[in-house]
């Protein structure tokens, strides 16, 4: 009984579950590959943010420039 059950587990893992799990993932992929390139307004966005955050981060840091001098290296020093 148990010999029957693991060869009709082995045959339902390799001719259904797999493809099913291969086929189900490709076409996961290829939908989110799709729509990360067909969507400009998203990407015009999500660039705009990203310019935005640089600016933000550019002027922080401006500001600490001015107010504490040598804090680059302190941070550099602290990483390394």
């Amino acid at each position: 009984m148990d010999e029957a059950f693991i060869g009709i587990f082995a045959i339902f893992a390799i001719f259904i579950a797999l493809p099913w799990m291969v086929l189900h993932f490709l076409t996961r992929h290829r939908a989110s590959v799709a729509k990360a390139a067909g969507d400009p307004t998203m990407n015009a966005r999500l660039t705009e943010i990203a310019d935005r955050l640089e600016r933000r981060l550019d002027a922080i840091e401006l500001l600490l420039d001015h107010e504490v001098p040598g804090w680059k290296k302190a941070m550099d020093r602290r990483s390394a």
